[in-house]
């Protein structure tokens, strides 16, 4: 078994310090120098390790990491597939090559490598919680679901599984479980924004307005400056006939990020309703012109609509 251990994509290297020698001392080397953040002297290192030694696993994936650092997805990609052919049971390698292809959107490339990863060491939650991502960003939702309720099983503990397994089961409609999902997830973390987003979307879908705005809300109290959050809380303001409330969580959103374009869209359905129609006509045709083609045409549907009222009124 080699000493040097790969990288990870989410979290640290590990190494010894920094010795010259042989492959294996500087396959060590070059992660310490990694670890520092000299990714030139890191890259030397491990392709002086693989002068000395051709083919070592941690030092092909080490060196693929490195090269997604700067910014190289397709080395990075080639190296740890390197790696993995040199030893297949490196369980790393075998994830970080995933989560590349993921990124890359080679979601059926990224669903193998993480198979293979799950045969080597299956008891590992965590690679359950990716294979079960891949799954369902394949559309395959019921075979996903079983994948992720598996992953929980394995660690109950996971806030991510139990997210990534109350998404799933949203998108399922299975409305019910989802919500029990999702809240496992945020009580074992608060501060998982978008597992409080998917149930305050799930609150909704079951009917229970107040409680999809209360969700909403408690993000808010951990992130102000979410302005998804921030427009969503005012559309349930304006559906209660809250439009003065809504204006001002829609003015807060704008605050944040005055290009937003949904926060402009219902901003200027609300000044209509408020009786502030030029300012609201203005808003709305230029969001008509611009280069958002979603709220272009929404835009527009609202102006024609808003013209046809006019005429019969």
């Amino acid at each position: 078994m080699e000493a040097t251990k790969a990288f990870s994509l989410t979290g640290e290297p590990a190494a010894p310090p920094p010795i010259d020698g042989d492959s294996r001392l500087a396959s060590d080397r070059g992660a310490w120098q990694h670890l520092s953040g000299d990714l030139d002297g890191a890259i030397a290192c491990y392709e002086r390790a693989l002068e000395l030694e051709p083919g070592k696993s941690m030092a092909l994936a080490n060196l693929g990491l490195a090269r997604a650092m700067q910014g190289d997805p397709g080395a990075a990609i080639e190296m740890l597939g390197r790696a993995v052919a040199a030893d297949p049971r490196n369980v790393l390698a075998w994830d970080n090559l995933a989560k590349l292809l993921l990124r890359a959107g080679r979601l059926a490339e990224a669903e193998i490598c993480w198979r293979r990863a799950i045969d080597v060491a299956p008891s590992q939650a965590a690679l359950h919680v990716a294979l079960g991502t891949a799954v369902a960003g394949q559309d395959r939702l019921k075979e996903a679901s079983e994948i992720l309720q598996r992953a929980v099983t394995l660690d109950s503990s996971s806030a991510r599984g139990w997210e990534q397994l109350g998404v799933v089961l949203l998108l399922r409609q299975d409305l019910g479980s989802a919500a029990e999902a999702l809240e496992r997830a945020v009580a074992l973390d608060p501060s998982a924004l978008e597992a409080r987003h998917h149930l305050s979307l799930t609150h909704a879908a079951r009917g229970d307005r107040g409680a999809a705005r209360a969700e909403l809300e408690r993000l808010l109290e951990i992130d102000p400056d979410n302005v998804r959050a921030r427009i969503d809380v005012a559309l349930y303001l304006l559906s209660a006939g809250q439009a003065p409330r809504a204006l001002e969580e829609l003015d807060r959103a704008l605050a944040l990020d005055a290009s937003n374009v949904r926060a402009r869209f219902y901003r200027a359905a609300v000044l209509d309703i408020a009786g502030r129609a030029a300012e609201a006509e203005a808003v709305m045709l230029d969001i008509a012109s611009g280069d958002d083609p979603k709220y272009a045409d929404r835009a527009r549907r609202y102006l024609t609509d808003r013209m046809q009222r006019k005429e019969k009124g």
